[in-house]
């Protein structure tokens, strides 16, 4: 049997964490090269990609927040406000900014990014986040609490054969999510034709 050992997050990664905006900096919705990730672009799916939601930084700002980017494959968790979405980040994020109110998790030693990024999001992932909240007025995750999260890991091709069941199942999932939408879409369609239909031959009958 394979056998699984329980290390401390921090013992197998680093977290380092995001970058306010500077003040009197907002966002424009007008697309550039440095978008800017926020916990509202988390919780959609598995792999973060950029959507027409993202909003963006100009070039000056991009260069005083340049050292808090995210890569290929950094699995990011919130730490404020919803605490504990996290997601992996995808080729067309590589080298985006990153909010404060995240941190990226990087530089994982002996664990798989998308293990990892299913073992947060698992009900076990999920108590030791919440274990690791403080305080009641503002709740947040504090890096050192993240660092202390027990994470139990078996060998790294074991953690791949996990994930790859698992991403099987979310494929499914998104594809008849997927489905379901094009059908609702279609019966609204065909609802809406049927329903125009109807009222010609009506206002031809009384005609």
């Amino acid at each position: 049997m394979e056998e699984w050992k329980t290390y401390k997050l921090g013992d197998l990664a680093t977290i380092r964490g995001g970058k306010r905006l500077p003040k009197g900096v907002a966002l424009t919705p007008v697309a550039n090269s440095h978008p800017y990730i926020r916990i509202r672009d988390l919780g959609h799916s598995r792999v973060l990609d950029i959507n027409p939601i993202f909003e963006y930084v100009d070039d000056e700002t991009q260069k005083s927040i340049s050292r808090y980017i995210v890569n290929t494959d950094d699995v990011i968790l919130s730490i404020v406000g919803t605490i504990g979405l996290t997601g992996i980040i995808g080729k067309s994020l590589n080298g985006a900014n990153l909010t404060e109110n995240c941190v990226k998790i990087v530089n994982l030693n002996g664990l798989e990014s998308r293990f990892l990024y299913y073992f947060l999001s698992s009900p076990i992932g999920q108590a030791e986040i919440e274990r690791g909240i403080v305080g009641a007025v503002q709740p947040k995750l504090p890096i050192k609490n993240i660092q202390d999260i027990s994470i139990p890991v078996p060998s790294i091709e074991v953690q791949k054969k996990i994930a790859d069941i698992l991403s099987s199942f979310d494929q499914k999932i998104e594809l008849n999510n997927r489905i379901n939408h094009n059908l609702l879409d279609s019966w609204h369609y065909n609802g809406s034709y049927k329903a125009l239909i109807n009222n010609q031959l009506n206002n031809r009958l009384a005609a």
